[in-house]
């Protein structure tokens, strides 16, 4: 049932990056998205794989990048978070201690995430709910992720109180919650990849909205 399920995650998330391409190029917010979907759609096919392919010995090796993927993308995740409150006119956005801290916290958790998650990780097998996958040795909490989950939600607030979008508040902390109450579970991992597809898709609703907001102020400065 884990496969199909995870299966079915890796085939929306296909079909979202599809879509995705779909979007005008205004800015690289949306290769950012993009990046984003491909490595959440190879980490659910990777995972979906796991029975039957976890002995195999190319499977090993392929479950690296799903942890690089992450490490060295979701940082960038504050500065999509800049770029919509840029495109949203909020002008904190526009202020250049701003604009450095958050540059700043990016490196920041890309270095701590390429450290802790990549040049340390170790990949041991994990049996939950009868499906067999590779998982990180570390008990580490993603602290890195955490905390920018948690930036991201601040930034996704200023967004809702000066435009009243708040879809993008309402899926950091959709993830944010679902993870917290569902990391202990043995379904967890299911309850969480879910959570990054709610996610993902307020991303690129977020990236729509406002580049349409855009699109039709220039056609009326034209």
């Amino acid at each position: 049932m884990a496969t199909v399920i995870l299966a079915s995650y890796a085939l929306v998330l296909a079909l979202l990056l599809l879509a995705s391409f779909k979007f005008k190029e205004s800015s690289a917010a949306i290769w950012f998205l993009r990046l984003l979907l491909f490595g959440m759609c190879y980490d659910n096919l990777l995972q979906a794989m796991g029975p039957y392919f976890i002995d195999a010995s190319w499977y090993l090796p392929l479950n690296y990048p799903r942890y690089v993927l992450h490490a060295a993308v979701l940082p960038f995740l504050t500065l999509y978070a800049l770029f919509i409150m840029r495109s949203a006119g909020i002008k904190l956005a526009e202020n250049s201690l701003f604009q450095a801290f958050c540059m700043l916290f990016t490196v920041a958790s890309l270095a701590y995430g390429l450290w802790h998650e990549v040049f340390l990780l170790e990949l041991v097998s994990s049996d939950k709910l009868g499906h067999a996958k590779l998982v990180s040795a570390s008990n580490a909490p993603p602290l890195a992720t955490i905390l920018t989950n948690v930036l991201v939600m601040a930034m996704a607030l200023s967004v809702w109180r000066e435009t009243q979008w708040r879809w993008f508040f309402f899926g950091g902390l959709f993830i944010f919650l679902v993870n917290g109450a569902t990391a202990s579970m043995a379904w967890g991992f299911l309850a969480g990849n879910m959570a990054e597809i709610v996610f993902v898709v307020a991303l690129l609703e977020t990236y729509r909205h406002f580049d349409c907001l855009a699109g039709s102020s220039s056609a009326g400065a034209v």
